[in-house]
């Protein structure tokens, strides 16, 4: 019998809060968090006709809810479920009809919602100065915010170009930040309009105090995804996400958020993470979102060919959902798969050309045809769409490097990481384009950066021990390939490079365990380059040196089998040295 987590709840339950979820984000315009919740209630286990299946399904909860077990399992597929948070969403707790609002101020907020709808944000303002519900005052303000967006988009023109003014600001933030600032002190907040005051103090950089307002927030309604997403990009580490996981609600959103925000790290060291998986997969076992996070955890843990298996089931199943689908896009370009690239960049093409995953899908593609001008245009065109897609700067920066444009490359990387602390790649990618730069103590920081977020990824120690290695620093060059062997791949790198530091600082036993250690690999990959020329001639030494001649001739013929002409003549003349040596040895015996 299988452990039910802390938040296991009846099926019904879970639905009735989703329906009410979706309800209330819409109502806010809120809506990518209104479609989140819509895939979650629809990744449920299905329901019959009658709407029965609920009565004995039992999965994850919130807090105890104003409606009890036996409750729950009369509701039907049709019946409406008014669940503890009514009061909070604006909502009569015995009807469920809206609650808090007079008629004619409904009225206005429903005039007001329209000319929302149809992106008149000025307008929508304007008619709800007066309004004072809750909801209304979100929609309001939300409305000033989403206006100052789209001006600060105008005026930030070209992307990376002469005219890109990366310094362009929101101009209603200001009156936004205090009108909120002013209700929070008062206590007069809602969940909804907490979140909103959290977007404004990540705007104004005062990360610490949206930290805590999201968190008031998210444990006064847990079903806003939103909320938890700008959560998560206040949070740079896995420390920080640690910190404050108490303080977070019992829920099953909940454990989405922290499986979403320590992805990079599930693979290698959470096992906590698998568990929150596993939990999630059998609590929505037909959500495309927790399918799509079991590709991203084995994308992280560079199981390429699982993470595409579970991706090309996600894309069968959801042939026009585009979510992840640049990531999806990335595992087709780390394998090599061009013609299933061009496949999927066209269909996600013909879904919606307008769509900032489409765009970096088919950059992928014209960047595994070598074609990386055309790449370029195609990531700055998803920047244009969304300037704060922290992976689309990410690949416009490997583009310029490509394209040897090291300070256009370093300028993107750093955007990257303005909006997403927690992209390695990004980091990784400023270690490297320093590295090329000759800038070494920079490179150096970078890559220490990208090591928090991926201690056990061997590729990052390997550029690491090269950067010491360039500014002779042996020491710390073998330390950094040591660390590059506990991963879970060891790094051919790190393997070639420990002995020969070993040698060069005159440690003979420790070259000699990595020498024979790096031996088996080319051994394994039956190799004769000089590499194992190289390990083979110093092992034949060590061991002449050890006084065993038996184990020292073998090296010393294995050397002469190698390809490598520099080192055959050396072999050679060693082998002849070993086999006088044993001569004289068996004369003495025999004297």
């Amino acid at each position: 019998m299988t452990t039910q987590p802390a938040w296991a709840m009846p099926s019904g339950e879970a639905r009735g809060v989703l329906r009410e979820a979706i309800q209330a984000c819409n109502e806010r315009g809120l809506y990518f968090a209104a479609r989140w919740a819509a895939e979650a209630l629809n990744g449920l286990p299905a329901i019959d006709h009658e709407g029965s299946k609920d009565d004995d399904t039992r999965m994850p909860t919130t807090r105890s809810t104003k409606a009890t077990a036996a409750q729950s399992s009369t509701i039907t597929n049709s019946e409406r479920y008014i669940s503890m948070y009514a009061e909070e969403l604006g909502l009569d707790s015995s009807t469920g009809q809206p609650a808090g609002m007079y008629t004619a101020e409904y009225d206005t907020y429903l005039m007001a919602k329209t000319f929302f709808d149809l992106k008149e944000y000025d307008r929508c303002a304007a008619i709800l100065e007066k309004c004072e519900s809750n909801k209304s005052r979100f929609l309001r303000l939300y409305s000033k915010y989403l206006v100052g967006e789209k001006r600060r988009e105008q005026d930030t023109r070209e992307v990376l170009g002469p005219l890109d003014n990366g310094m362009a600001v929101n101009k209603e933030i200001e009156k936004i930040d205090t009108e909120l600032a002013e209700g929070y002190q008062a206590g007069t907040l809602d969940a909804f309009c907490k979140y909103l005051y959290g977007i404004v103090l990540i705007k104004r950089q005062r990360k610490t105090l949206a930290m805590t307002v999201l968190i008031e927030s998210v444990n006064q309604y847990p079903y806003n995804w939103s909320a938890w997403l700008d959560l998560g990009s206040c949070l740079p580490s896995l420390a920080a996400i640690t910190k404050i996981k108490p303080t977070l609600p019992v829920s099953f959103m909940t454990s989405y958020f922290l499986l979403h925000t320590t992805l990079e790290y599930v693979s290698h060291q959470q096992e906590e993470g698998v568990v929150w998986l596993e939990e999630l997969m059998e609590a929505f076992p037909r959500s495309a979102f927790v399918k799509c996070e079991r590709a991203l955890v084995l994308y992280h843990a560079r199981d390429f060919p699982e993470a595409d298996k579970v991706f090309e089931e996600v894309v069968k199943e959801n042939p026009h959902r585009l979510d992840s689908l640049d990531v999806f896009s990335n595992v087709l370009f780390t394998t090599g798969k061009r013609a299933r690239l061009s496949f999927l960049a066209h269909s996600c093409a013909m879904t919606d050309n307008y769509r900032p995953e489409t765009c970096c899908v088919i950059g992928n593609y014209y960047s595994m045809k070598g074609e990386h001008e055309k790449a370029v245009v195609y990531f700055k065109r998803a920047l244009r769409f969304n300037r704060s897609y922290a992976s689309a700067w990410t690949l416009l920066g490997h583009e310029y490097m490509e394209m040897k444009n090291a300070y256009a490359a370093v300028e993107a990387y750093r955007r990257a990481v303005d909006y997403d602390q927690r992209d390695f790649r990004a980091w990784n990618g400023l270690g490297q384009t320093y590295e090329t730069l000759k800038m070494h103590y920079y490179a150096l920081n970078y890559y220490q950066r990208a090591t928090a977020i991926r201690p056990y990824d061997g590729r990052i120690w390997c550029a690491m021990g090269q950067c010491y290695e360039s500014l002779d620093q042996d020491l710390a060059a073998i330390k950094c390939y040591t660390r590059a062997l506990l991963g879970p791949d060891q790094e051919k790198t790190a393997l070639k490079k420990l002995p020969k530091l070993y040698k060069k600082i005159g440690e003979s036993d420790a070259a000699a365990h990595y020498f024979r250690k790096s031996l088996e690999q080319f051994r394994e990959e039956q190799s004769e380059s000089d590499d194992k020329a190289e390990a083979c001639l110093f092992l034949a030494l060590y061991e002449r040196g050890k006084g065993n001649l038996e184990d020292a001739l073998e090296y010393a013929k294995e050397a002469m089998q190698c390809s490598s002409e520099s080192h055959q003549e050396d072999a050679n003349a060693l082998t002849r040295d070993i086999r006088s040596a044993q001569d004289a040895a068996r004369s003495n015996e025999i004297d």
